[in-house]
């Protein structure tokens, strides 16, 4: 348990104590994330857990600030592992429990973040505000931050979707000259030679995400396959019946990959279609074999969350009678 260094205790409110993070209050620190979260952010302990597994970040910190035991203030930043930025943007975070804001906790800590992500050579700190917390908003303008990039959470009701009013989304896709299976469906399809296919949808992946909106570049190249496999198809990340896969023969040319949490709600961690697939209604057809899916199993809630230029993506949801919540806004930093 290594202590923090001596300055920001002085600048805490009498009975706090701050520390360095250790393995150990990873849980802790997701459990106290949650407590504020929206059912889209909501995350699953036991999930974030295996992320770390799978995607090791040795230049991470985390803080926290304790009562008695009980955390009121954390903060973290990092590179992303193996999502990092190749234009050294690193990502971080603060949080302070409501009755303890506005003692300056979330100043102290923010020292401390910036001081090592510049340490380590991060050229910008990003960081993001709900839309409904004007107060975090104003903390980090106050603090030389400025707003540059937005995205929405938008949710679903599976339970209340309609889907009569849109073709069936296998007919979609049969127009069109392709065809939809499940991540499930085509493992067992490919049990013989999944780890091509496998390597086949990661660099699909890879060739569309370049293509959405984002806050900062993706990194150049995939991480190594044995990486990306566990990240993608072995982890609580991406669930087999509800993602789903469009065929042209047995190429790849779009996928929407999701998961389905603990609390009952399903998310979408990506969507898209290869740019020769595009405009032939793939991505909707996709998404309604997802809520297809969802719905046949009780799920209540489906949410996504989109960047504000991604136009297209947006459009398919708003048609599909996602509502979107109050946006998050990006806000950055430059540190060198």
């Amino acid at each position: 348990m290594a202590p923090v260094p001596s300055d920001i205790a002085s600048r805490l409110p009498a009975g706090l104590v701050a520390r360095m993070a250790d393995d150990a209050d990873l849980e802790r620190m997701v459990e106290f994330e949650n407590r504020f979260a929206n059912a889209a952010r909501w995350e699953s302990p036991a999930g974030v857990r295996a992320f770390f597994r799978t995607n090791p970040q040795p230049d991470r910190l985390a803080i926290v600030v304790e009562r008695h035991g009980e955390i009121v203030g954390q903060g973290t930043v990092s590179d992303g592992g193996m999502w990092a930025s190749p234009d050294g943007s690193w990502r971080g975070g603060i949080r302070v429990a409501p009755e303890w804001r506005g003692h300056g906790i979330a100043k102290a800590l923010l020292a401390l973040l910036e001081e090592h992500a510049r340490g380590r050579g991060a050229k910008r700190f990003m960081t993001s505000i709900r839309g409904n917390e004007p107060e975090g908003l104003a903390f980090a303008t106050a603090q030389g931050y400025a707003e540059f990039h937005r995205r929405f959470d938008a949710y679903i009701d599976v339970a209340t979707f309609d889907p009569s009013r849109f073709d069936d989304p296998d007919e979609i896709a049969r127009r069109a000259g392709v065809r939809l299976l499940s991540y499930g469906e085509l493992a067992r399809a490919r049990a013989g030679d999944l780890e091509t296919m496998q390597r086949t949808l990661i660099a699909m992946f890879w060739e569309v995400r370049r293509d959405v909106p984002s806050p900062a570049p993706m990194p150049k190249e995939p991480p190594p396959f044995e990486q990306a496999r566990r990240m993608f198809f072995e982890g609580p990340g991406m669930d087999a019946a509800a993602t789903i896969v469009a065929l042209r023969g047995d190429t790849p040319v779009g996928m929407t990959a999701n998961m389905v949490k603990e609390n009952g709600v399903a998310y979408t961690n990506f969507t898209g279609v290869v740019r020769a697939e595009r405009g032939k209604g793939l991505a909707l057809a996709m998404k309604l074999r997802a809520l297809r899916d969802l719905r046949e199993r009780g799920v209540r809630l489906f949410g996504t969350t989109n960047d504000e230029a991604n136009a297209a993506m947006r459009g398919i949801n708003a048609r599909l009678g996602y509502v979107p919540d109050a946006p998050t806004i990006m806000m950055a930093k430059q540190l060198s």
